[in-house]
């Protein structure tokens, strides 16, 4: 994006607090986790600086997750416009005893910055930081995870908008153009 993702207005509003506002439709504490607290600036939530502020989101959502002290968690990129609060809840819902995260699966993979994690899933991850790991998505072999396929999440999300990362420009004005039509 060349920019800080999470400040980049859309539609009238940053994106960091269109995400916010839409997890608080849902969840308490909302926790922003970002490299410093000045790179967001206001933030309806906590914001916590990433302890490894470029070694990818492995370690800021441990950060976030220690941060809540909420056995469940909801956990979003800042870049996710779309975010749809009836699929997040059961994602939320989902979890239990018996896994440490919920991933729903996209015709572009697994979606673990769209989830849900248990407090369980702190140490895992950890052990996955200690080991050398930086990919999120190799951490989450490390888990007890409860994928959630297509068929299961679209009835929530038909679009899947939800899921719409705003990395690009390109994809910027797309997200703007479907807010305008939506």
């Amino acid at each position: 994006m060349g920019s800080n993702k999470a400040v980049v207005e859309f539609c009238g509003r940053r994106m960091i607090d269109r995400v916010t506002q839409t997890l608080s439709e849902i969840a308490s504490p909302v926790v922003v986790v970002a490299r410093r607290r000045a790179d967001v600036g206001e933030v309806a939530g906590v914001v916590v600086e990433d302890e490894r502020p470029y070694a990818g989101p492995l370690p800021a959502l441990v950060a976030g997750l220690r941060t809540t002290g909420s056995i469940r968690n909801i956990v979003v990129a800042c870049d996710m416009p779309f975010l749809n609060t009836t699929l997040l809840g059961r994602l939320g819902e989902l979890l239990d005893d018996t896994v440490d995260a919920v991933v729903p699966i996209t015709g572009e993979g697994a979606q673990p910055l769209h989830a849900a994690f248990g407090d369980c899933a702190i140490e895992p991850l950890l052990s996955t930081i200690a080991s050398g790991e930086r990919s999120l998505k190799g951490a989450l072999e490390r888990l007890r995870v409860r994928w959630v396929p297509e068929g299961e999440w679209k009835p929530l999300d038909p679009d899947g908008y939800s899921f719409l990362n705003v990395n690009t420009p390109e994809q910027l004005r797309f997200a703007t153009e479907l807010q305008a039509i939506g």
